[in-house]
């Protein structure tokens, strides 16, 4: 009784320690993220905005490769995950149901779009990753979770594939700060131009 009880304690202590996604927070520094514990290697800049490849405090077993982006005024507000390159339907099924099911556990049911255009050239399994790629098929969830102070606005688990036939499963939290952070981007390139 004690144990299960110490165990519970320690789980809902972790919990606290690190609430958001992979231990990572929004509005994060690259001081604050650094402190957290994960490593952090400098990928790229585009005005404001600082991309880092991260090995975050909690990675998830399915999501070997992490990024995020950091606003010199907003701190963290975009984080993407994403799993090992697949080469057929089924392990990219696999890891995307499961995904979705974790997902669905703490968010809710999400918005799906698991569909292929009636007139595609790229149909059956073993087109799976072509019609991804060649646009004829989409295979998503989004979550939109309440307001939350430093939580996630929307949620996005997307199949996309590239010219190799290789696809990978990416999930992608964005900050409630992401629209001001984009539209801030967008007009200070336009005042470039």
């Amino acid at each position: 009784m004690k144990k299960k009880l110490l165990i519970t304690l320690l789980m809902m202590i972790s919990t606290m320690l690190f609430a958001g996604p992979f231990g990572m927070e929004f509005g994060w520094t690259l001081e604050e993220l650094e402190n957290s514990g994960a490593y952090v290697e400098y990928m790229n800049t585009q005005q404001n905005i600082k991309g880092y490849l991260v090995e975050p405090p909690l990675p998830h077993s399915e999501l070997p490769f992490y990024a995020v982006f950091i606003d010199d005024e907003y701190g963290l507000y975009l984080i993407r995950a994403i799993s090992d390159i697949c080469y057929s339907e089924y392990p990219i099924r696999t890891s995307y149901d499961m995904l979705k099911r974790q997902l669905t556990a703490v968010y809710g049911e999400p918005e799906e779009y698991d569909e292929i255009s009636w007139n595609s050239d790229w149909n059956g399994s073993e087109n799976f990753i072509r019609s991804i790629l060649y646009g004829d098929r989409v295979l998503a969830a989004a979550w939109f979770p309440p307001y939350e102070e430093n939580g996630a606005e929307d949620i996005y688990l997307v199949v996309m594939a590239n010219e190799k036939n290789e696809a990978v499963v990416c999930l992608e939290y964005y900050s409630w700060d992401y629209d001001a952070v984009e539209m801030k981007f967008n007009n200070s390139a336009a005042s470039v131009l």
